[in-house]
């Protein structure tokens, strides 16, 4: 899979692995995953210049995936883990492979017997998005669930949704989040004001305050130390704009 197409917002995505999306309330970001996935309807939707509507069924449940909100479908994380496993027809030795390695990957040992009535909202958002992430769509909708997550976990995931070609579409009101992508929409009245690469986006201020956004801490400070001239450029982590300070 290499492009999404949304006509009605005038957009064409380029599978990269994560895309972060952000806007203003009523902007569409919402809107946008669940057309994607059929919760509203939308007959304006092109994978790889095929209609999305037109895709067979189980094509779809397998591979177009979308976490909107914290609802579950089951009582307990292991059963959650295996509920999307079981309608894309997993077999069953696959189900309990898939879930011992998702387990150890992302260090589940203490969470994989609880009930989800018992986790704290961070790991609810966790368990939410990996139930989906298991099933290794192509393209997961995130739906600001990933600010839950810590760096950890946030990372594991971006590192597992690489290696196996996932594409994840992140709709946040994180400033942070925006260094992890590869790519920024920025929508505006379900339409397209900015698509470009992070650091092209994050070198318009003009442009994230008009969708309530604040530069990220690390290049917020970066600006104004290259202001007073003690750095010559952006930094995009904290890493290297310490090391600079150093040099």
């Amino acid at each position: 899979m290499n492009k999404l197409e949304f006509k009605d917002y005038g957009l064409t995505i380029k599978l990269t692995p994560f895309i972060n999306i952000i806007g203003g309330p009523g902007s569409g970001k919402t809107m946008l995953l669940r057309m994607l996935i059929n919760n509203v309807y939308n007959p304006n939707i092109y994978l790889d210049e095929v209609k999305v509507l037109d895709l067979d069924l189980t094509f779809k449940k397998q591979n177009i995936a979308a976490c909107l909100d914290l609802k579950f479908n089951t009582s307990s994380v292991k059963e959650e883990l295996v509920y999307y496993q079981e309608k894309c027809g997993i077999d069953i030795k696959t189900i309990f492979d898939n879930l011992d390695r998702f387990s150890a990957f992302f260090n589940l040992e203490e969470l994989i017997n609880q009930k989800v009535s018992a986790l704290n909202i961070y790991d609810r958002a966790l368990i939410r998005i990996l139930s989906l992430l298991i099933i290794k769509p192509k393209i997961l909708g995130i739906d600001n669930l990933f600010t839950y997550l810590d760096l950890e976990q946030k990372t594991r995931i971006i590192k597992f949704a690489k290696e196996q070609k996932i594409t994840i579409l992140n709709i946040t009101s994180n400033s942070e989040e925006l260094l992890l992508g590869i790519d920024i929409i920025v929508l505006d009245n379900h339409q397209v004001k900015a698509y470009d690469k992070t650091k092209a986006v994050l070198s318009n201020e003009k442009l994230l305050a008009s969708v309530g956004f604040d530069l990220p801490f690390v290049v917020n400070l970066s600006n104004g130390l290259k202001y007073y001239q003690v750095v010559d450029k952006e930094y995009y982590d904290i890493k290297s704009l310490v090391g600079a300070l150093w040099q």
